[in-house]
Formats: C-alpha cells, structure tokens, sequence
C-alpha cells in the first residue's frame, strides 16, 4: 500500500499543535497561568460595585485563591484557541498594603492571619509594603505607597522571565498601564488583564489585550467570609 506523507512524519511533527516551546524543550503539556493581584484595587472596587452602600471593607474581603479559579473558569469559557482555554493555575501573587503594628495592632494581626489562611495553598504568595500613616492619622487614613510599582516591577520581571505562558494582571489602576506597555514590548509570555464587570480597564494604545471580566456572581465565589 501507497504511504502517503503524512504517515511518514514522526507523530510529534504530525502532532504539533500539542507542544510549544519554553526555551529549548518541547513540551506536550497544557500551558501555565499566573494571577497578580492588586489587592485593594478589586477587594474595594467590588465592595462599591456590588454590596450595599456603607458596607465596610472588611465584610467584602475576596479569597486571592477563589478570585484566580473564578477568573480562570470564565476565562476558559469565553477563549476562542483551546490551548489558551486549557491553562493551568500555578501562581497567584498578591500585592497589598499591611498595617502598622503600632498603630493598628488588631488590623495587623488580622491581617497576617490572612496571609497565613490564603497560603494554605502553595501557589498563593503574599507581598506587603507597610501602610504609610500621615502625620493627622487617625483623623486621615493610613495609605498603600508603593504597591503600584512593586506590582508594575514583578509584572515586567515575571514577563522577561517567562515564570509563566500566560501572565493575567488583575486590576483597575490605570497607572499600571505603562508597566503593562513594557510587559507586552519585553516579555517573552501571553500578557493579559482582569478586572470586575464595570470597572475601569487597562488599554494600552495599539495593542489589543484580552481581559477577563468577572461579574457579581464571581464575587460571591471569590469572597472570603472567614472572620479574621
């Protein structure tokens, strides 16, 4: 019988569509995700989207964990190339501000029992610059300084280093546009945004990024009803 040349091609050729590479190896598995979240940014933008006015902050808390897997599942369900829509969850880094001890020693503890629950799971990472506490305070709040350009620094860092096929910046901050900018000029990884239905979204000017919009019933997923 006549062979034709397709059955003459090794099956990895044949088969190509199952691999990409990641450096110099081939690879036949799913690709992998990796979750930054700017922390405040969605856990308050979905307070004043979604709960009743004068809800506080800390009964709208979201679970990062919950937040990647919602993000995830919806993603899955709306992405147009089955090798995107099959991406694994494999990091999930948190960026936010942490309270002074002195100051506020409750909301300090409270807050390292929330990286200690949320790091239960080993791909859930936690990263905090202390709240910056103005000379009026109590009578101003304590404020994040830094947390934009930590996350913009790991967002670009992660990108160059291909810690992931696909890297989804999960915020509202438009500030972050410019690290968004440089992380599709620079990075060697699939960059995309996610964000609450109703929220502003990141653009970046000649680019098209896919984003991820998560409704009022992903928050009720995500939300972590935990009393710390």
């Amino acid at each position: 019988m006549r062979r034709t040349l397709k059955s003459l091609l090794p099956a990895v050729l044949r088969d190509w569509r199952g691999f990409y590479f990641r450096g110099s190896t081939l690879t036949a598995s799913e690709p992998t995700l990796g979750v930054l979240i700017d922390y405040q940014n969605i856990h308050l933008t979905a307070r004043d989207l979604y709960a009743p006015i004068g809800t506080s902050a800390r009964d709208t808390l979201v679970h990062p964990l919950r937040f990647a897997e919602q993000l995830l599942t919806i993603r899955a369900s709306k992405a147009n190339d089955p090798w995107l829509a099959s991406a694994i969850l494999t990091s999930v880094c948190v960026y936010r501000g942490t309270p002074s001890n002195r100051h506020q020693p409750d909301l300090y503890s409270a807050s390292q029992r929330q990286r200690s629950e949320w790091t239960r799971d080993p791909r859930v990472s936690v990263h905090y610059r202390s709240l910056r506490y103005p000379p009026r305070w109590p009578a101003e709040p304590a404020r994040e300084k830094g947390i934009d350009v930590l996350l913009a620094v790991e967002l670009v860092s992660r990108a160059m280093n291909h810690e992931a096929d696909v890297l989804v910046c999960a915020t509202h901050d438009t500030d972050l546009e410019p690290a968004l900018e440089m992380a599709l000029s620079k990075g060697r990884c699939k960059i995309e945004t996610a964000g609450w239905e109703g929220g502003r979204r990141l653009r970046v000017p000649g680019r098209k990024i896919w984003h991820t919009t998560l409704g009022a019933s992903a928050f009720v997923e995500s939300r972590d009803r935990r009393p710390y």
